[in-house]
């Protein structure tokens, strides 16, 4: 039995407003324009990530939606400007890479919504009807993706552990994986040994370890989160 189109659209449709942000301006003009038809308030577009960073801090909007190839490896810059804001959007990112360091980078954000590219427009409103509950939406085909590239996303708990990490801390955890002894770790980092045990305690105390020797284990569960220094 066919579905009332009246009923079937009114799922998807929510009294929010957004902002559409792609590499291609074309594509960007075309997913806003079918966003607006159906309607969704959408109240600005972008095709680059500082023209994104100003629209939001003047538009305001309760929803972002954007992709991997707009804001590329400067997630960080994104997130850091969303916090600043009184209210934080809802952020819905479109994942167009194949790239498992771009992907753990951008799963690192915590966005509230992840999409593939190649993600039917359904899915889209699905995902933007989701977020009203607070948990992050993996569409079917972004999970497929990562469980084929061996990434998995990050939990809470992972999350807050890896947030509460100086960029210093990082480095020291990726050398530990890497199975680099502490001197070796030392001279990459252009620190004495005794910053480097410093870092190793401060971490330790971060994540309530028992002692510095649960700190490799522990730097192992997050491994795949953690990248190689530039």
């Amino acid at each position: 039995m066919k579905k009332d189109s009246t009923d079937a659209w009114s799922l998807r449709k929510l009294d929010t407003t957004v902002l559409v942000a792609k590499a291609e301006p074309f594509t960007c003009e075309v997913l806003g324009s079918l966003l607006k038809r159906e309607g969704f308030d959408v109240v600005g577009r972008a095709s680059k990530l500082d023209e994104l960073i100003s629209k939001i801090q003047t538009k305001k909007p309760e929803c972002v939606i954007t992709e991997v190839g707009l804001i590329g490896k400067e997630a960080k810059q994104l997130v850091d400007s969303l916090n600043e804001m009184k209210k934080r959007p809802k952020v819905v990112l479109y994942v167009n890479s194949q790239n498992a360091g771009d992907i753990a980078n951008v799963l690192e954000a915590d966005f509230s919504a992840y999409l593939h590219s190649e993600d039917e427009l359904d899915e889209l409103y699905l995902c933007l009807q989701s977020m009203s509950r607070e948990r992050t939406y993996y569409s079917s085909c972004f999970k497929g993706l990562i469980q084929e590239l061996g990434i998995t996303e990050a939990d809470s708990e992972t999350l807050q552990m890896l947030k509460s990490l100086t960029k210093r801390e990082r480095q020291v955890l990726y050398y530990m994986t890497q199975g680099l002894p502490g001197q070796e770790i030392a001279e990459k980092m252009n620190i004495s040994y005794r910053t480097l045990a410093t870092h190793k305690q401060n971490v330790t105390q971060k994540f309530c370890l028992d002692s510095g020797r649960m700190l490799l284990r522990q730097s192992l569960l997050i491994k795949r989160f953690l990248k190689a220094p530039q």
